[in-house]
C-alpha cells in the first residue's frame, strides 16, 4: 500500500485532535495549536480524572469483597 505524497501527519493529527472542527465539506484543516501551559492543564485533569477513577473502583471493589465476606459470617448462601 502506497500513501499519497501530499499526506502530512501534522494535518491529520489537526483534524482528530482537539477542539474537534466541522466535518462539512470544503471545511479547512484544524490550524489551533496548544501552548504548553494549555497541555500542562490538560495533562493535570487527565491525571486527576485518573486518580479519581481509580480511587473509586478501589472503593467499590472493596465494598463488594467486605458485602462477601459479611454474608460468609452471616451464613448467607
Amino acid at each position: 500500500m502506497r500513501f499519497p505524497t501530499d499526506l502530512h501527519l501534522r494535518d491529520l493529527a489537526g483534524r482528530i485532535h482537539w477542539p474537534h472542527g466541522s466535518h462539512a465539506k470544503g471545511a479547512t484543516p484544524i490550524t489551533h495549536h496548544h501552548t504548553s501551559d494549555e497541555d500542562a492543564e490538560v495533562a493535570k485533569a487527565t491525571l486527576y480524572v485518573s486518580t479519581v477513577t481509580l480511587v473509586v473502583l478501589l472503593v467499590v471493589l472493596a465494598a463488594i469483597a467486605f458485602g462477601q465476606e459479611a454474608m460468609h459470617w452471616l451464613g448467607v448462601h
